[in-house]
């Protein structure tokens, strides 16, 4: 411990008063928690013109899963939807998402991005039989997620 005084010493710093030091830097990036998970998911989604959101998880099974789940969910106008739902993944990929996963299945366009522990299962359904409408989804889930089995399938790459 000596050895530790004297080359602190030795610097100059010996004098210092303790509660003078200097504090540590502030962390580079504040947690990514589902707070913030879901506000950036919102904001890109406001961003590209799709209509306001649904972010609840009513109706849904009750449980400690909804802690690690950020649900957003439209029926946006059909003329927009796919603009709006391509749109939102770009500003999405702006704002660091990587993107995993991208495909279709008939009328369902699947895209899963990732960041920082979180993936985000995008959705746009054009199937006929919506009407006007189209429904939009973007829903993030923290990795190691425990889901219901009744929604896992809603929530997780079909790849």
């Amino acid at each position: 411990m000596s050895a530790i005084l004297i080359g602190v010493a030795g610097c100059g710093l010996g004098d210092q008063d303790a509660r003078s030091a200097p504090e540590p830097p502030p962390s580079p990036t504040a947690p990514f928690t589902k707070e913030a998970v879901a506000n950036e998911v919102g904001a890109a989604a406001d961003a590209s013109g799709l209509p306001p959101g649904d972010d609840s998880t009513a109706g849904m099974p009750e449980g400690d899963w909804q802690k690690c789940v950020a649900p957003w969910m439209a029926d946006a106008p059909a003329a927009d939807a796919a603009d709006g739902f391509a749109a939102t993944v770009r500003t999405l990929r702006k704002q660091g998402w990587k993107l995993t996963t991208s495909h279709a299945e008939r009328d369902v366009t699947f895209r899963t991005l990732t960041k920082r522990g979180w993936k985000v299962y995008a959705r746009h359904y054009a199937m006929d039989g919506f009407g006007t409408e189209q429904p939009v989804s973007f829903t993030a889930v923290k990795d190691g997620c425990e889901l219901p089995e009744e929604i896992k399938g809603d929530f997780q790459d079909t790849l």
